[in-house]
């Protein structure tokens, strides 16, 4: 197969893997797509005994301007998944932090996204998951250099 019909064969996988996107298994999300991530980045990366994040910490982190954040944090914040914190020696700082039902909702899509990922792994055997992992594996370290060689080096989101 030439390297341009191998090209195409994976653009056209890949374009056909987003239709299979439902990563909540069908199951209606209370915030946008776009929310959930963030309250997922807010929940990882917050770390023990802090108030929260800055709002520009969660655009740093999800590369996203201070008018998104700002918008995806409402959206959180009215349905009570999120909520701001005053700083208690500055109160113009304010920071970001999931509430319970918050944690819940995180909770349970990762263990939703955990049954879909053993059901790919399930589907494909051992050998085959593997080397899934493996090549996956590969296609991150090598966009992380080239992201790293652009932007001049630092640590990656997730890390």
């Amino acid at each position: 197969m030439a390297n341009s019909d191998l090209v195409m064969e994976f653009v056209e996988m890949l374009h056909g893997l987003r239709h299979y996107k439902g990563w909540y298994r069908g199951h209606p999300l209370p915030v946008r797509k776009n929310a959930m991530v963030l309250l997922m980045f807010l929940h990882h990366h917050l770390p023990k005994d802090s108030p929260g994040l800055q709002p520009s910490e969660l655009g740093e982190l999800l590369k996203l301007t201070r008018p998104t954040v700002t918008t995806l944090v409402n959206s959180l914040e009215e349905h009570s998944l999120v909520e701001r914190i005053n700083d208690e020696e500055d109160r113009r700082v304010v920071f970001v932090r999931p509430t319970e039902q918050g944690l819940a909702l995180v909770q349970q899509a990762k263990q939703e996204f955990a049954r879909s990922i053993e059901e790919i792994m399930d589907h494909l055997g051992p050998e085959d998951g593997k080397e899934l992992v493996r090549i996956t594996r590969r296609v991150r370290t090598f966009l992380e250099s080239r992201q790293n060689d652009r932007d001049g080096g630092g640590p990656t989101c997730g890390d």
